[in-house]
């Protein structure tokens, strides 16, 4: 729409259409404030284009609001102070269209000045920057809505650059600027607030984290408030840089002292373990001892039972033995512990001339708790005490031997002699306590058991499956 003038005063009709032609809102008064021009695109960010209208009328008629969506109080319009001969810099207010639509807009406004000086009017400008405005209306919830996160989740954050020997704090939510024991965290030295000691490990951590493409997770000491605490941080690399990183960091320290008391709770565990196994060992030993005194007392029914009492009383004794020795306290190697029981108890207890003792071992070895132990090495006593026992009569000599095999998480183990043969020996079937003792341990252990068939002499083969952990070991 094209003002009309006069046809001889071209100049102003090409100052209106060149007005007409601009992006920018023109908004041009008369002396008194009265509005006397509005070019196109003043009309299209307003939806009006009204003349005539004096200042106290410019936000009713024009539907101005503050930034808040208050009515704009028309002194205070950019347009109403140029009229009064104040000039006027990118002030924003929001205009409010006839068809409900919202435009931000901006302007700048200054009087008009006759050839004398005098006012003669004042010009408006204006830009929409409702684009503009509702992306860095955006930006500013959604940065409000990431500290607001990050103030209340709990966490100590900051964002930090990476230097070539140093670091810069850029931001951090006030969890962490505490931790520091600052106010805020913008732009300050990581070495001023380390101290070059503790920046250098810092420093290391982060270069790690600048050529990772996963998070790196480390664990600090730090002294807050007064308090020595643990953190573990979380370093994440920034899309698109190397130099800028992301810490996030948790309190551990409650972790820690319950880690730090687990582990004094355990080693006082092991302290009163190894103590019980001494005492159990010492205790079983003086069984032992009045056992073997008490073999001496001329009855030779009587010494046989107490020798056999005496050696299931120093199988169990080896095991705490065993156990009191090593670290574990309820965990035996089992097939060291056979051969010692073969070699020291059996050939103790069995008191033969003549006889010797042989141990071979197949597939390495395996630790076995105390509950699998005991029970496999009574077994072995007992059926090494019948070879030895009913295998070689009338003072006869030969061996006994026992094998051991790991294999398929299973162990096996064989005990035989080259006496006499089962037939003239013990019977599968035989009715003594030694026998009951080992069918009763055999079930314990969820084993098959059976005398074998040989040649000469008798066979006991034992098979067990493995509990899963020791299968897997």
């Amino acid at each position: 729409m094209v003002t009309s003038l006069p046809v001889f005063d071209l100049g102003q009709v090409a100052s209106t259409v060149v007005l007409d032609q601009l992006r920018e809102g023109i908004i041009v008064t008369d002396a008194a404030g009265a509005i006397r021009f509005v070019n196109e695109a003043a009309r299209a960010m307003h939806g009006v284009a009204e003349l005539d209208v004096e200042p106290k009328d410019y936000s009713d008629r024009y539907h101005l609001f503050t930034l808040e969506g208050e009515p704009h109080p028309f002194e205070d319009l950019p347009l109403a102070r140029a009229v009064g001969g104040e000039t006027v810099v990118d002030a924003p207010w929001v205009i409010r269209r006839p068809d409900g639509t919202e435009v931000y807009a901006v302007g700048s406004a200054k009087p008009l000045l006759g050839a004398d000086g005098e006012q003669i009017g004042a010009v408006l400008t204006i830009r929409d920057e409702t684009e503009s405005f509702r992306a860095r209306s955006e930006l500013r919830e959604s940065e409000e809505t990431v500290r607001a996160f990050f103030e209340t989740a709990g966490v100590y954050a900051a964002v930090i650059d990476l230097m070539a020997e140093d670091f810069t704090l850029v931001m951090g939510n006030s969890r962490m600027a505490k931790a520091f024991g600052l106010e805020v965290l913008t732009g300050q030295s990581g070495r001023t607030i380390l101290g070059d000691r503790r920046a250098q490990t810092v420093i290391a951590d982060l270069r790690r984290a600048a050529v990772s493409d996963e998070p790196i997770i480390v664990e600090y000491p730090w002294n807050t408030d007064g308090n020595d605490r643990w953190f573990v941080t979380t370093i994440t690399k920034m899309s698109g840089t190397r130099e800028r990183l992301f810490l996030a960091s948790l309190d551990i320290t409650d972790r820690k002292r319950a880690e730090r008391d687990l582990a004094a709770a355990l080693k006082t565990k092991d302290v009163l373990l190894h103590e019980v196994n001494h005492r159990v060992k010492n205790s079983l030993h003086i069984i032992t001892s009045l056992l073997e005194l008490q073999e001496s007392s001329g009855d030779d029914d009587l010494t046989a039972h107490l020798r056999e009492a005496r050696g299931r009383v120093e199988t169990v004794a080896r095991v705490h033995e065993r156990l009191y020795k090593t670290s574990a306290h309820d965990r035996v190697e089992i097939v060291g512990y056979l051969e010692d029981l073969l070699t020291h108890v059996v050939a103790s207890v069995g008191q033969r001339d003549g006889i010797d003792f042989e141990f071979c071992e197949r597939g390495g070895e395996v630790e076995l708790a105390v509950e699998y132990s005991v029970p496999l090495g009574l077994i072995l006593v007992e059926i090494a005490m019948n070879a030895v026992k009913y295998g070689f009569p009338s003072g006869s000599g030969g061996t006994v031997s026992v094998e051991t095999e790991i294999a398929d998480g299973h162990l096996s183990l064989t005990i035989y002699d080259d006496g006499v043969g089962v037939d003239a020996g013990p019977k599968d079937q035989g009715t003594g306590l030694g026998r009951q003792i080992v069918r009763a341990l055999a079930m314990q252990l969820n084993a098959e058991v059976g005398y074998l068939k040989r040649p000469r002499g008798t066979a006991f083969s034992l098979t067990m499956p493995l509990p899963d952990a020791d299968a897997k070991s």
